[in-house]
């Protein structure tokens, strides 16, 4: 599996107005101390000139209800429309990112795989920047912390998180926010998307889901059973 980020040179997106069009950092982060409502910013390169103290404009905000037996999420842009939703079955492990009011043809599925303490799915979603075909994404992670998380296209490395603070973790109320490396021309609502996906299973076991790609199960080895130095730069 790669170690850089790649440039995709057909884009992957959801929403194809929300496509990076050049390496992007995300900062995912708890806004209150429920633990069900985030807001995403970008984090400005290293060397960028910003004002002291100041805070990059809101790109999406995300709500829930802590009592939510769906964990439904709802995805706002920075205006606060509405852009899509994610959510389980009650009594399932299969997320899918969907628009309200048409459950029916999800945007996305998000399949966990067997994994006890890694972070392990499959993701298959209509990619809106290639007339709607189907792709798959793996989620891998890298440690069983869930400090870093990669996510794959075809073995090229399309997003990785970072967990901002290991301790905040393990304080509870402590806010937890999360740093997200996108690679150019992947849609950074769905990289959103996934972050939150990790957020809301951060404590808990990968079970298995039954959703496969075009009727083809995917295999359970998981290909990054190895160490790599990225997180060490």
């Amino acid at each position: 599996m790669a170690t850089e980020l790649a440039l995709l040179k057909q884009p992957i997106a959801l929403r194809p107005e929300h496509i990076a069009s050049a390496p992007t950092t995300l900062r995912i982060k708890h806004i209150n101390r429920t633990g069900v409502d985030y807001k995403v910013t970008t984090v400005a390169p290293e060397g960028a000139s910003s004002s002291k103290g100041s805070e990059s404009p809101v790109l999406f905000t995300v709500d829930g209800k802590l009592t939510s037996w769906s964990q439904r999420r709802i995805f706002r842009d920075a205006i606060g429309l509405p852009l899509f939703d994610l959510r389980r079955k009650a009594a399932g492990v299969t997320f899918f990112i969907e628009i309200p009011g048409d459950e029916d043809r999800p945007l996305a599925t998000l399949a966990p795989r067997s994994s006890v303490f890694k972070d392990k799915c499959d993701i298959y979603l209509a990619n809106a920047a290639a007339d709607g075909e189907e792709v798959m994404l793996e989620v891998r992670g890298q440690d069983v912390w869930k400090k870093w998380t990669h996510v794959y296209f075809n073995g090229a490395l399309v997003m990785r998180t970072k967990l901002a603070d290991m301790v905040a973790v393990y304080i509870p109320g402590k806010r937890i926010s999360w740093e997200v490396e996108v690679a150019e021309g992947m849609d950074l609502s769905l990289a959103s998307a996934i972050t939150i996906f990790l957020a809301e299973n951060l404590y808990n076991s990968s079970y298995p889901s039954s959703h496969s790609f075009n009727g083809k199960k995917s295999e359970d080895a998981d290909p990054t059973e190895v160490i790599h130095t990225a997180h060490n730069k």
